[in-house]
């Protein structure tokens, strides 16, 4: 069958590579992994109060640092979207939401290299490294928006339509992420790169358009790190630089050097294209967070190198006539729509996932124990667990810090890091907090400290109380 044979209507059923791209990602990356992150957890929450009592700012009732401040959510749209799939059907059903995002984003990246190169093997190779090296981001969070968002906004740069697109994607991506701010920019470089007055506009645009949130442009003050906030963002494992002998980093590794292999004998580059290349590139080798942007950005043109060098010839020929007539989207649609639909009766086919936040990973121990033992509401807790006491003990702790890291402020970061680090003034740092009890890992200095007895241990946390 060739694409010529298809109806109007066939174009439009006959499912595509991209479909099976979409169906593929979307089962394979159903995993317990997308739970590993605390924040999920005090995103359900947010989600769960905005759902009940509108979209305005928060009065904090999760941490008795900062209790009854306001506190307003950039990310609140895509909290809800969370919220809802858990009402509906529990932790499987933010799993199947994350993953469904996830798998759309790279199969819409699949759908234009295909378009820019049309050589559906090496699209779908390109489009495969890229979705490996972006599963450091692939998480239950906010943030697996964004690698949707970001292929919407290269779609609008490619197009004759930026001017009135560029600010629609923005303005919605401001509400579900705040990397938002890489709209406008991506417009920006592009602008002056092609000398293009309409995309000069869009990117004006949308930079007006990161205001169109409840929160006008105030979400944009803390996206810049300083103090100990800086600081602290250099301790979480994200921002950090990759470390490739980690195995999941080995698919940002494997694209960075094929694309170096891959330009090799290809024509040179323009002044706009190596400084975008580079420029990405720095910031992934940089910050962990940044590298699925830039395995993204990078992949129109590792897909226009690959499919340059003379392989797979024979299946390129039997399924780019198909790949240009057929029409994606009525079955990622349907399959999208059936599943989420279906997530409490698929739950059980996937119970690891179903269960949410793995026992290995999270003091679901340890709180059991702390509950059984009636300590007193305050802890003092590990970073990446404060949104998980506040998720699964709802009114009976309050957490010192939880993954709101600007929210609490230059002192309570001080103070945290003086005790979890055991430095000098960490006795002053407690006095000044008076947790009733604290919940840390094992291996950190302060699980050892005099002045705190031991009431549960186990190989992931430990339960300190005042002796």
């Amino acid at each position: 069958m060739t694409g010529t044979t298809l109806s109007p209507l066939g174009r439009r059923l006959f499912p595509s590579l991209t479909d099976f791209l979409f169906v593929g990602l979307l089962v394979t990356r159903l995993h317990p992994t997308l739970f590993y992150d605390g924040d999920t957890a005090w995103h359900l929450w947010a989600g769960s109060w905005f759902l009940d009592h509108g979209v305005r700012a928060i009065p904090d009732s999760l941490s008795f640092t900062r209790a009854g401040l306001s506190w307003a959510s950039p990310q609140w749209l895509a909290e809800i979207f969370f919220a809802l799939a858990w009402r509906h059907g529990g932790y499987f059903e933010v799993a199947l939401l994350a993953s469904a995002v996830f798998a759309g984003a790279f199969a819409w990246l699949y759908r234009q290299l295909v378009r820019h190169t049309d050589h559906p093997p090496a699209a779908a190779l390109v489009t495969v490294l890229a979705a490996q090296a972006s599963l450091v981001q692939l998480v239950a969070r906010p943030v697996v928006f964004s690698l949707l968002l970001f292929v919407a906004m290269s779609r609008v740069i490619s197009s004759r339509r930026v001017a009135w697109l560029g600010p629609l994607v923005t303005a919605l991506w401001a509400n579900l992420h705040p990397s938002a701010f890489l709209a406008p920019a991506m417009l920006a470089f592009w602008a002056v790169a092609r000398r293009s007055r309409p995309l000069a506009l869009a990117a004006a645009l949308s930079g007006l358009a990161l205001g169109a949130t409840p929160w006008g442009f105030g979400w944009l003050r803390d996206l810049v790190p300083t103090g100990q906030n800086l600081g602290f963002f250099l301790r979480i494992d994200e921002w950090r630089t990759p470390g490739f002998r980690e195995p999941r980093f080995w698919g940002l590794l494997v694209f960075i050097l094929l694309s170096l292999v891959a330009r090799r004998g290809r024509p040179g580059l323009s002044w706009a294209e190596t400084l975008w290349g580079l420029g990405w590139l720095s910031l992934a080798l940089v910050s962990a967070r940044m590298s699925p942007f830039a395995v993204l950005a990078w992949a129109p043109w590792l897909a226009s190198d690959l499919a340059a060098v003379p392989w797979g010839r024979g299946l390129r020929d039997a399924l780019a006539p198909v790949e240009r007539q057929v029409r994606p989207g009525v079955w990622i649609a349907a399959v999208t729509i059936a599943a989420l639909v279906a997530g409490p009766a698929l739950a059980p086919a996937f119970p690891q996932v179903a269960r949410g936040f793995s026992p290995a990973r999270f003091p679901e121990r340890a709180l059991a124990a702390a509950d059984s033992a009636g300590l007193g509401p305050k802890v003092w807790n590990g970073y990446l667990w404060g949104g998980y006491v506040s998720w699964t003990r709802p009114g009976r702790y309050r957490v010192l810090i939880d993954g709101r890291a600007g929210f609490f402020g230059d002192q309570v970061l001080r103070d945290y890091l003086e005790v979890m680090e055991l430095r000098r003034g960490w006795r002053a740092a407690l006095d000044r907090r008076r947790p009733d009890w604290m919940l840390v890992p094992p291996d950190v200095p302060i699980a050892t400290a005099s002045g705190w007895r031991p009431v549960y241990r186990d190989s992931v946390a430990v339960v300190l109380a005042p002796r």
